[in-house]
C-alpha cells in the first residue's frame, strides 16, 4: 500500500490555511495524505481516510477555533484514530499545529492530551 509521512486532520473551514501548509510540506519533500487529493469518483470515503490514517507516519492535527467548535464526526474519528495509533505504536504520532486563533485553554477544554503534547514538544526543543 501507498505510505505517507503525514496525514492532515482538519476542518473544511480552514482549507485556505491547509492548502498553504500542504504546499509548504510538499516543497520540503514530505509526502502528505490530503483527503481531497486521494478521493476519486465512487471511492469509499471511510476506507480512503482509514488507509490514510493507517499508512501515514504522523498525523498533523490543525487546531483552530473552527476545529474545536465544529468537532465534526470526521475530525473526531480521525483524532480518536490518531490517539489509538499512538497508544499502539512505540512513538507519538500526533503533531498538533496550532493556528493563531486558538488558545491553550480552548484546546484543553476540547482535548487535554493535545495541550500536553504541545508542552512536551516545547520542552524538548529548548
Amino acid at each position: 500500500p501507498k505510505r505517507w509521512d503525514v496525514f492532515i486532520c482538519h476542518v473544511s473551514e480552514d482549507i485556505e490555511y491547509i492548502q498553504q501548509l500542504k504546499e509548504a510540506l510538499v516543497r520540503e519533500k514530505i509526502d502528505v495524505f490530503f483527503a481531497k487529493d486521494e478521493l476519486s469518483w465512487g471511492c469509499e470515503l471511510h476506507r480512503v481516510i482509514n488507509d490514510g490514517l493507517r499508512y501515514s507516519k504522523y498525523g498533523l492535527v490543525v487546531l483552530s477555533k473552527q476545529f474545536v467548535e465544529k468537532c465534526s464526526k470526521w475530525t473526531s474519528t480521525e483524532l480518536s484514530s490518531l490517539h489509538s495509533k499512538s497508544r499502539l505504536s512505540s512513538q507519538d504520532c500526533i503533531l498538533p499545529v496550532w493556528k493563531k486563533d486558538i488558545t491553550e485553554v480552548e484546546v484543553g477544554n476540547f482535548d487535554m492530551t493535545l495541550v500536553g503534547i504541545k508542552l512536551l514538544k516545547k520542552r524538548i526543543c529548548r
